[in-house]
């Protein structure tokens, strides 16, 4: 008798038990698919797949007249989450102020000489900073990435793209820009 009512009092509390326990793990469920970002559920897809990160040299285009606030902002956001990362931009002429003097030592700046400064030279800037990349690290990076100073990366979200990419491949990604010239001088 003493038998039976032992064994019906640990039925009861693994009773108990059991169902606090499965409480438990739903309620613990249940908080982590509504307390997750989407995004955060992708970045543990992401690493869960064991594909190495690609390791991306990042090269942005800036001038020296905006040191002190579109550069200063890159290299101190998304700038360092690159693997690597270089302005590219014409050295400072001595009339610039002290304050971009001091910046520029702090900044990574590609060791770029004659670089034509102004707007109408962006092509120029750009193939200069690709075959700085390309003599210098070409072996040491996956990807090359150009950008300007205005521009913020998802750099994380880069990463997850081009891991699904194959580096081997020459290719580019973006936006083709087509210039469409229009006649304004109508003939009669």
């Amino acid at each position: 008798m003493l038998l039976k009512k032992q064994t019906s009092i640990i039925r009861k509390y693994f009773a108990r038990f059991s169902i606090a326990l499965t409480a438990v793990i739903f309620l613990t469920i249940l908080y982590i698919s509504f307390a997750t970002n989407p995004s955060d559920t992708d970045v543990i897809k992401f690493q869960l797949n064991h594909r190495p990160s690609p390791r991306i040299l990042c090269l942005i285009l800036t001038s020296p007249q905006y040191f002190l606030t579109r550069a200063k902002a890159v290299h101190e956001t998304w700038g360092p989450r690159c693997d690597r990362h270089f302005f590219i931009t014409e050295y400072p002429q001595n009339n610039n102020k002290s304050e971009e003097f001091e910046i520029a030592k702090q900044i990574p700046i590609a060791p770029i000489k004659n670089i034509t400064a102004g707007y109408w030279h962006l092509t120029q800037k750009s193939t200069l900073g690709f075959l700085f990349a390309y003599e210098n690290y070409l072996n040491d990076f996956d990807w090359f990435v150009k950008a300007d100073d205005d521009t913020y990366l998802f750099v994380e979200h880069l990463k997850a793209f081009l891991s699904e990419q194959n580096s081997s491949e020459p290719v580019t990604f973006g936006y083709n820009f087509k210039v469409i010239m229009i006649n304004l001088l109508h003939t009669v």
